[in-house]
């Protein structure tokens, strides 16, 4: 017998159980490279981290913004410098956490 699907239902379980917002944020191939090469490089100026990316420093700075908004990035200032690395607990946990719900989810 096959089970009932529900789409609604399961729309709203994933939107209550898994940070969307988040992982739209990080999923953009651009802000995707950011987060790779921050992870590997650790903190960086916006400058620093711009010279590793074709796209020029104010792109590079909205992106990093748009991150911290959620959390993938940190950001201090030191000084007159701003900056900027990947938050790797957070991610990870996030990675994690929706593993685990859409484990549960998924269950046949």
């Amino acid at each position: 017998m096959e089970k009932e699907y529900d789409s609604e239902k399961c729309r709203e379980w994933i939107q209550d159980n898994i940070d969307i917002d988040f992982f739209r944020a990080i999923s953009d191939p651009v802000r995707s490279e950011l987060l790779i090469f921050l992870a590997g490089a650790g903190e960086m100026t916006i400058g620093e981290i711009a010279e590793n990316f074709p796209q020029n420093r104010s792109v590079i700075s909205r992106h990093l913004d748009y991150m911290n908004r959620f959390g993938a990035v940190q950001r201090k200032k030191v000084g007159r410098e701003v900056l900027y690395k990947a938050n790797n607990r957070l991610i990870v946990d996030k990675f994690d956490t929706a593993t685990t719900n859409m484990k549960a989810v998924m269950k046949d």
